[in-house]
């Protein structure tokens, strides 16, 4: 009898031992490794929890729970504010630099946008296209997206047109256009779409073309380009 309440014993502490373990495996494997650093010294936060100042020497790891976390970071030198949601899916370290160099700050923001806007053009260094400042500002089918291009006069230039899909598809960075350039909603190409009576326009916010009616799809905008040096 003696000698079976031993084996119980030694049992229930050996089934014990075992979940405790696995108890520990299984929460090491749902979280994840983040390695940190900037190139501007800052003070940043995880999920609103200060982490204190991170050096540009600085290599931080740190453990977190698989899932969605919200990196926010001022920099000390000139107070830019950059955040990012990071998301974890796997058990296994992610990078993260920082890029606060590349951050304006809101003035600088603003003064860029003001320019722009006084200008009404930027020129894409990469392609030499001249791309007005903005869109046509309300929602038009593709007849009228073209006229309104065609009667379009800004710095001085009265040739102005409808992008093709590709060079829609060039002025993407991220998920707004480059430049500065501003586009609400989606805009028309001159690109004919998969079928006749179809013209492709573009979303800049998922990078992605769809083919519509060119007389009843009224929901687009009209983003008007040139060659620049024509």
């Amino acid at each position: 009898m003696r000698q079976y309440k031993e084996q119980t014993r030694a049992g229930r502490f050996l089934a014990c031992a075992l979940f405790l373990v696995g108890t520990v495996q299984c929460a090491r494997a749902q979280s994840a490794t983040l390695l940190v650093s900037t190139d501007l010294e800052c003070h940043w936060s995880i999920d609103g929890d200060p982490k204190g100042v991170l050096k540009v020497d600085d290599r931080v790891r740190v453990s977190l729970r698989l899932g969605e976390h919200l990196i926010e970071v001022v920099a000390l030198s000139n107070g830019v504010r950059w955040e990012k949601v990071v998301k974890l899916t796997e058990p296994t370290e992610q990078i993260l630099v920082i890029p606060l160099r590349a951050e304006k700050t809101d003035a600088e923001r603003a003064q860029a946008d003001l320019e722009l806007t006084k200008r009404g053009y930027w020129i894409d260094p990469d392609t030499r296209l001249m791309w007005a400042a903005k869109d046509n500002g309300y929602d038009v089918n593709w007849t009228l997206a073209g006229a309104y291009c065609k009667s379009l006069t800004a710095a001085g230039y009265r040739d102005w047109t409808l992008p093709t899909i590709e060079e829609l598809e060039g002025l993407r960075s991220g998920e707004v256009p480059k430049g500065g350039v501003k586009v609400r909603g989606w805009a028309w190409s001159s690109s004919q779409g998969t079928n006749a009576g179809e013209a492709w326009h573009y979303v800049f916010g998922y990078g992605a073309r769809y083919s519509a009616d060119v007389r009843h799809s009224n929901v687009e905008r009209a983003l008007c380009v040139r060659h620049a040096g024509e």
